[in-house]
């Protein structure tokens, strides 16, 4: 812990080169690891796709040769800054006794980009020249330099160095130094090598020292004796407890200029999947301090106890800084003996205090409750509320203060102050918000300590309450025997397509094994990022406030329950009770799950009725026996369009006498007729996102960008067997066989997709054996791979109790 004693003066704030004390701690993040992958992944898609004689390349090279010589120097001046800079920075860590740790990291970062650019060179068949370029190992190299040191410098250094960056990859294209796609790839490489030094060695905030704290309070008019690292920090802040020469204990909240946490990859992190923790995406360190100085401000004129505003404002480095008056310790760190009754009704009633003026927290657990010796108590860290809440956070905040408070006096305890203040009825209302997903962090941390768990907790509020412990709904499981059937209709489709088509297994194989790899590679990565699409549509299609990250991992897991459900009801099925974990009601969950499969009916509805309204290229060809097949069969043959339904009826019969989705499509009518009015009266509330056209614009959106990376998808497919076709030809086909599959109880539409598919390849001239392995490949890449990593993401929303 960094404790700093400092007279009551203003300390000299003058620029600085590096952006935090020497001492501070490293630490790896999770934007580390995603942006190594992110970036070895479009490295070796680079290599792979790089073309020869490309028109970019082209174009690049004529408008190098075109432009005047007379500025050759300026080309080569960007190019040589960008060496001078890294060479700085360098410079800059050896002469600093305590940077010197630094040199390590630069060597391992510069070793990683000749190697990970070696290795590109390699895989695109360059590697005797690097990509065609020695220019593009010290373009790497130096990138790879300016990346690992900038957690270490100070803000306005890294704006040089990411200036220098793409002002040297300028230089290198008008030079003539190197194609397009070689710049682009030694780019990509030394970022890459970059994020693997951080991954490896870890890196520092970026916060003030403890004396640049001190300075900042002396700026803003206060004196204090003592400046010390708070016991728990946030990420994304910097906490300090303070101490002036009246003895008044303070909390100072700095948002720093330099701090590494708030910088924008780091923020899209952190919005996408923490819960509990403060996102910064979209608001300035400026912004966020104003913001909690208002709430505070507003809750204590509206009665709420809080810790009282010291100061706001800005230091001489530009930092962010808040200020308020320390009244105790926080609940987290009370014993239990020390929070009487009067304590926890206290903290009851100042939250519902500032639920009453419309109010809600936003953050509420352990660290964010104060109590003060004399029995009073207080809400801390207001960054978070809302000024303007919903409902639903309100019960958010009630059910997070029943879990802080249980988990320093127990259950018993806890639900006794909470039905003493609330009563039953407001105490029965927030038990669906008990669920693990609603909960912080600390607070799920804190809960595997107990010897109680949460359904515990839930089950004595319910019995205080007089009601009855609400229950998730079940989710289908994949079984073994479920996917041996699955394998066995899928090995039974094949044969009855290759009979029907005149195509023996054999000359499938063949085809296939003609196809180019390397481009159906790219498929199977381009292919992951459907679900990724597919996830901004369930945001919205929910009421709830959730996060991208667990809801993209929730359209992943959809991909392995439709193993043994049909696609529709996995989706539904599965975010049911994924909404129902973050205290949505059945009948809520149910019309948002529908509501979400809906908009991607109307998505696919939408393209086929412009596809087939307009002038763009559609079906071409009549699929009837040999005219749409090379076989030698006679035309007597059955045609593909016998062969699909065919395959619908015989699926179709496979899936009835499967006893589970038997059960699913006709059993249990006669309760499901008795709780349609009550499922009906209970999702009411659901149908608000159809009134708001940011929510209507996400599902949408994100159904009609999920439905192009299909087509995206087969047309790479297409490609890798040397065949073309018009991506409105591939949307068509795409959204014909979706539609189709969509209304078929069938396990993953195995059978029928993929003679869809054959069928609408063969519609617009593709040869019958290269329809069937394209078919093949397609539903490879996009639903007979995915179920892997959809497990995996399955595995990980169960161990975190999303499921």
């Amino acid at each position: 812990m960094t404790v700093l004693s400092v007279p009551a003066r203003t300390l000299p704030a003058g620029p600085r080169f590096f952006s935090s004390a020497a001492d501070e701690p490293y630490r790896r993040r999770p934007t580390d690891l995603l942006l190594a992958l992110a970036g070895a992944l479009v490295a070796v898609s680079l290599a792979l796709l790089a073309p020869d004689g490309s028109v970019l390349g082209a174009a690049v090279q004529e408008a190098a040769e075109s432009a005047p010589g007379s500025l050759a120097w300026l080309w080569s001046a960007g190019f040589g800054l960008l060496l001078l800079w890294a060479a700085v920075i360098v410079g800059a860590s050896a002469l600093r006794r305590w940077r010197r740790r630094l040199l390590a990291h630069y060597a391992v970062s510069v070793t990683a980009s000749v190697v990970l650019l070696a290795g590109a060179g390699w895989v695109s068949g360059a590697s005797t020249s690097v990509l065609g370029s020695p220019a593009l190992l010290w373009l790497a190299a130096a990138t790879s330099v300016v990346v690992t040191a900038s957690p270490h410098v100070a803000r306005p250094f890294r704006w040089v160095g990411r200036a220098l960056v793409w002002a040297a990859a300028a230089s290198a294209l008008l030079l003539g130094a190197a194609s397009p796609w070689g710049v682009l790839t030694g780019l990509v490489v030394g970022m890459t090598a970059g994020a693997l030094t951080h991954l490896a060695f870890g890196s520092p905030g970026g916060h003030p020292t403890a004396a640049g704290v001190a300075a900042a309070l002396a700026d803003l008019g206060l004196d204090v004796l003592e400046v010390r690292d708070a016991p728990a920090q946030v990420p994304g802040m910097a906490l300090y407890a303070a101490r002036t020469a009246d003895d008044d204990a303070l909390v100072v909240t700095v948002f720093g200029r330099d701090a590494w946490d708030g910088q924008v990859v780091t923020s899209v992190w952190t919005a996408l999947w923490r819960r509990g923790e403060r996102p910064h995406l979209g608001r300035g360190r400026h912004a966020l301090v104003e913001h909690e100085a208002l709430a505070t401000v507003l809750a204590e004129r509206a009665g709420v106890p809080v810790q009282p505003v010291v100061a706001v404002g800005r230091s001489a480095d530009g930092d962010a800084v808040l200020v308020t008056r320390a009244r105790g310790r926080t609940l987290a760190a009370s014993d239990a003996a020390d929070v009487d009754d009067h304590v926890l009704r206290a903290l009851w009633r100042a939250v519902v205090a500032m639920h009453a003026v419309g109010m809600a927290h936003g953050r509420i657990d352990g660290d964010r409750l104060v109590v003060d010796p004399g029995g009073g108590v207080a809400l801390a860290d207001l960054g978070e509320a809302e000024i303007t809440a919903s409902p639903a956070a309100a019960l958010i905040d009630r059910a997070r203060l029943l879990v802080a408070t249980a988990l320093v006096v127990g259950p018993e305890r806890a639900v006794a102050a909470a039905v003493a203040v609330l009563g039953p009825a407001e105490l029965a209302e927030f038990l669906p918000y008990l669920q693990p997903p609603v909960l912080a962090k600390s607070a799920r941390r804190r809960l595997h300590a107990c010897d109680w768990n949460l359904p515990d907790l839930v089950a004595a509020a319910a019995a205080t309450a007089g009601v009855e412990a609400p229950e998730p709904m079940p989710v289908q499981r994949v079984t073994p025997r479920s996917l041996v059937i699955a394998t066995l209709l899928t090995l039974f489709a094949w044969a009855i397509i290759s009979w029907l088509v005149g195509l023996d297994l054999a000359a499938i194989w063949a085809e296939l094994q003609s196809a180019d790899w390397a481009v159906l590679c790219v498929a199977l990565v381009v292919a992951p990022t459907i679900p990724l699409a597919q996830a901004v549509s369930t945001l919205g299609a929910s009421t709830a406030a959730l996060r991208y990250g667990p809801v993209a991992l929730l359209q992943y897991a959809i991909q392995f329950i439709s193993l043994t459900l049909p696609s529709t009801a996995a989706r539904v099925g599965l975010e049911v009770r994924f909404f129902q974990r973050f205290g949505i009601g059945p009948g809520a969950a149910v019309s948002m799950g529908v509501i979400d499969s809906v908009s991607g009916f109307a998505v696919q509805l939408g393209l086929l009725l412009v596809v087939l309204l307009t002038d763009l290229p559609g079906f071409t060809t009549k699929v009837l026996g040999e005219e749409a097949s090379t076989s030698t069969e006679s035309s007597s043959d059955p045609s593909l369009v016998v062969v699909f339904l065919l395959i619908g009826v015989v699926a179709l019969a496979v899936a009835l006498l499967v006893p589970r989705s038997r059960h699913y499509a006709l059993g249990r009518l006669a309760a499901a007729r008795a709780s349609v009015r009550d499922q009906l009266v209970a999702a009411r509330g659901s149908f608000v996102v159809l009134r708001h056209p940011r929510k209507l614009g996400e599902m949408l959106g994100g159904n009609l960008v999920a439905q192009l990376i299909e087509a995206l998808v087969l047309g790479i497919c297409l490609a890798a067997f040397g065949e073309e076709a018009a991506f409105s030809q591939l949307v068509l086909i795409n959204t014909v066989v979706c539609l189709f599959g969509g209304l078929m109880p069938v396990p993953g539409n195995i059978g029928v997709a993929e003679a869809g598919y054959t069928l609408g390849l063969q519609a617009i001239g593709v040869p019958a054996e290269v329809a069937v392995s394209v078919a093949i490949a397609f539903r490879l890449v996009t639903f007979y791979l995915p179920p892997i990593w959809g497990a995996a993401s399955l595995r990980w929303l169960q161990r975190h109790a999303y499921v």
